[in-house]
């Protein structure tokens, strides 16, 4: 082979490479934003379990950002509190024989 065939079968070589990164970067970007939107949507459902989900955003907004800053002593009565009404929701679907959809 000559010395410009090499080259060229190695510029090949690298485009594929290249390609190849670029696939695999535009498939970790749909997991990511696949993520984020399951994520939203879990947020979502906390609201409307909450019964929060007639409040308006400037309230819920305020609301959260209240939370954000609240004493961590706090959040883990909160933590506690979310985990027994969790555990309660589950209790109550195999009681009444619902389907638990989490």
């Amino acid at each position: 082979m000559t010395k410009i065939n090499l080259i060229e079968k190695r510029k090949k070589y690298i485009t594929q490479r290249m390609n190849k990164l670029k696939e695999m970067e535009a498939s970790l970007n749909v997991q990511e934003r696949k993520r984020r939107t399951r994520r939203l949507i879990e947020l979502g459902g906390l609201v409307s379990k909450a019964h929060l989900d007639k409040w308006d955003s400037n309230t819920l907004l305020g609301a959260f950002l209240y939370l954000k800053e609240s004493d961590p002593l706090q959040r883990d009565a909160w933590t506690h509190k979310g985990g027994a009404a969790f555990s309660s929701d589950k209790a109550s679907s195999r009681k009444h024989g619902r389907i638990e959809t989490s």
